[in-house]
């Protein structure tokens, strides 16, 4: 039987971070995950793997992308990477869970 210590109960919280305006949302997963993870953005890939075995760098950053016309989508895109639950919304806000 095992029982979880504090530090195991504490990684439970839900970390979060706010992309810069000009950051893709693709940079902020990385960005996040490496402060979270204390691993170097760098060498995320090496330890985890590339964020595209978890979903397409491209199609997140395109799927609030602002467009001329209207404002961005409304709603957000959850994904399994790097022992993480990877929620990112249309606010361009990263919520880590484990």
């Amino acid at each position: 039987m095992s029982s979880m210590t504090a530090s195991e109960e504490t990684n439970q919280t839900p970390t979060t971070y706010q992309a810069d305006p000009d950051q893709s949302l693709s940079q902020a997963v990385l960005e996040a995950v490496g402060e979270a993870t204390g691993i170097d953005q760098l060498e995320l890939a090496d330890e985890y793997g590339p964020l595209y075995h978890a979903i397409d760098p491209s199609a997140l950053d395109a799927l609030f992308h602002d467009r001329a016309e209207t404002d961005r989508p409304v709603g957000s895109v959850t994904f399994e990477y790097a022992g993480y639950l990877v929620s990112v919304d249309r606010t361009g806000q990263v919520t880590l869970t484990s």
